[in-house]
């Protein structure tokens, strides 16, 4: 499975004072072999950040989500005039 980051809306950020806005989170499976999001039982879709203060569980329409960067990508990205 391919790597995933998400980071907090702007909109949202007074609900989670934890999460800074510019900082791209790692998502990570809810439970072992699951996949990475998830449904509670209201029907919103869960997913769950690693953080540095532990993992944080939050709804998935609060974030945007974005592929793990490859080291070749990040290369590039660095390498600009």
């Amino acid at each position: 499975m391919a790597g995933v980051q998400a980071r907090l809306r702007s909109e949202h950020q007074r609900k989670y004072p934890d999460l800074d806005v510019s900082v791209w989170y790692d998502v990570t499976p809810i439970f072992p072999g699951v996949t990475q999001r998830m449904v509670n039982m209201a029907g919103e879709r869960l997913a769950r950040l690693s953080t540095p203060r532990g993992y944080m569980i939050l709804r998935v329409d609060h974030l945007e989500f974005r592929p793990v960067p490859t080291e070749a990508t990040q290369t590039e990205a660095g390498s600009g005039s």
